[in-house]
């Protein structure tokens, strides 16, 4: 087991890392998608502490529990299937995603966020004529019926956290409690249960489904947290603080970041 004793000394990759981890549960099965250094990290250090037999997919790359001795900058890279146990396609990943029997959670970002954690990742602004267009909807849809959704941001600004995205690439609860059994999400599939950022971790409202802010991450504060942001989350009588790594567990991050991907990353 590791020792309970916390890291002094940490970036905050690394912290969003470690939360991510403890989260995991073991014969768990999990998929990550193109950036997602952070979750790929949070898996390899699930497996080396609490939960060995857990699985994760990297979708991108149709690797399947890749024994890669080495975080990389996107697990679209080939390397990844070197010492995998097994490969699958692409649109093999997407059916499983739809099975409730197979994969249990996801990690998955976006440009915006609002309070209901839909994601987007399609366009700003205008659909026929877009101030700004990205990868589109591949991947973000699965948000709408897996089990357990993680959310995950490299930023913590107005831009990015809205009260209303322009376009729902990936559903979160959609407009509230009811949303997404009215929009068809199966009954198994929850809706995100964490955004992770580099200064705080939010849940969400069980009666609204609004984002709630769960804890900041030390040296941050609460004001700090609504100030970057273009809504104001729920926010508790009391907030803690985010519990930080802790030795055993930053040591396996720095030694698995060979390269120092992670401290360059927010």
């Amino acid at each position: 087991m590791f020792e309970a004793k916390h890291a002094k000394d940490y970036y905050p990759a690394e912290l969003m890392t470690a939360f991510l981890s403890r989260d995991i549960q073991d014969e768990e099965l999990g998929v990550v998608g193109t950036f997602s250094q952070v979750p790929w990290c949070a898996c390899r250090l699930a497996q080396a502490t609490h939960a060995p037999g857990m699985w994760f997919i990297c979708g991108p790359s149709a690797a399947i529990n890749s024994k890669f001795p080495k975080l990389l900058w996107s697990v679209s890279d080939n390397r990844m299937q070197l010492g995998a146990e097994g490969r699958i396609t692409l649109d093999g990943v997407m059916d499983m995603q739809g099975n409730p029997t197979f994969i249990d959670f996801g990690f998955y970002g976006g440009f915006q966020i609002d309070k209901y954690g839909n994601l987007n990742m399609a366009y700003i602004g205008d659909q026929k004529k877009p101030k700004f267009r990205g990868p589109g909807t591949v991947g973000t849809m699965a948000t709408a019926w897996l089990k357990r959704v993680y959310l995950f941001t490299q930023s913590h600004t107005p831009r990015l956290f809205v009260e209303k995205v322009d376009f729902i690439s990936g559903p979160g609860f959609i407009d509230g409690p009811e949303g997404r059994k009215k929009a068809g999400a199966p009954p198994y599939s929850k809706g995100p249960k964490y955004v992770v950022t580099p200064i705080a971790v939010f849940d969400f409202d069980e009666e609204t489904k609004i984002m709630r802010l769960k804890s900041v991450h030390p040296g941050h504060t609460v004001e700090e947290v609504k100030s970057r942001m273009s809504f104001t989350p729920i926010i508790p009588s009391k907030v803690p603080e985010t519990e930080p790594p802790t030795v055993d567990e930053l040591a396996f991050i720095r030694s698995f970041d060979a390269d120092r991907i992670l401290p360059q990353l927010c």
